[in-house]
């Protein structure tokens, strides 16, 4: 059975964009208002060495920056099911020509890395991974600026980080609409990393009640909890 993906990249500026079937459709344009937005932000530029700090980050299956480190584990054990790191669908969800860190205002100064992962038995639900390591000022401007641009169908809310030493730390999840499809999403910040978690594939879906917001809330703490440990739980 061939399984399509609808695949969504959290972009500044411009909400949900990137719009594709891994099953070869192309890509949607982005609006003119997200276009003319990230011509801006690429205008301003980003340092030299953040470039290099995220290329390295990607080549070595880790992100760094400051002494933070950020890996990405294979198998996360997660609830209901423990996820699994998919290779194939990151560069698919990831191209080179989207991961200007520009586009990305949450991860200002960090050393940014893309993942995705699925659970186990289960690759029609594809996880978006995108972080950032650094020393991160303002946590809860960062979960802002990135839902800022998005139109939400649920307004975003903060859940509970299961983690007793996450100390200042902000987990915010709402769903958010485009094109008739309602996708859930998750942003964490602390004060050395920032990640957005996107579900897509049959975690969205074009029904408001059929989104999981709940689960993808506790998959995103538990990714966080690996990437931070370095370990698989």
């Amino acid at each position: 059975m061939t399984i399509v993906l609808v695949v969504v990249a959290l972009l500044a500026g411009g909400g949900i964009l990137a719009w594709s079937k891994l099953s070869g459709g192309d890509d949607a344009e982005p609006r003119q208002g997200q276009a003319q937005s990230q011509e801006r932000e690429q205008d301003q530029g980003q340092d030299q060495g953040q470039d290099q700090d995220q290329d390295q980050g990607q080549d070595q299956g880790q992100n760094t920056s400051k002494g933070v480190k950020l890996t990405t584990p294979k198998v996360v054990k997660s609830t209901p099911v423990e996820l699994r790191y998919d290779a194939k669908a990151t560069a698919q969800m990831y191209p080179p020509e989207k991961r200007n860190p520009s586009l990305y205002p949450e991860f200002k100064g960090l050393a940014q890395t893309d993942s995705a992962y699925h659970p186990k038995n289960n690759d029609s639900v594809m996880l978006g991974v995108h972080t950032g390591a650094g020393t991160v000022s303002s946590p809860a401007q960062r979960v802002t600026a990135a839902f800022g641009p998005n139109e939400m169908a649920v307004a975003p809310k903060n859940f509970a980080l299961q983690d007793p030493d996450a100390k200042g730390a902000i987990l915010r999840c709402g769903i958010s609409k485009s094109d008739g499809v309602y996708i859930p999403i998750c942003i964490w910040a602390d004060s050395t990393s920032v990640g957005d978690v996107l579900g897509v594939g049959d975690a969205a879906s074009r029904s408001l009640k059929k989104v999981d917001l709940k689960t993808l809330a506790q998959q995103t703490s538990d990714l966080r909890k690996a990437m931070r440990s370095g370990s698989a739980g």
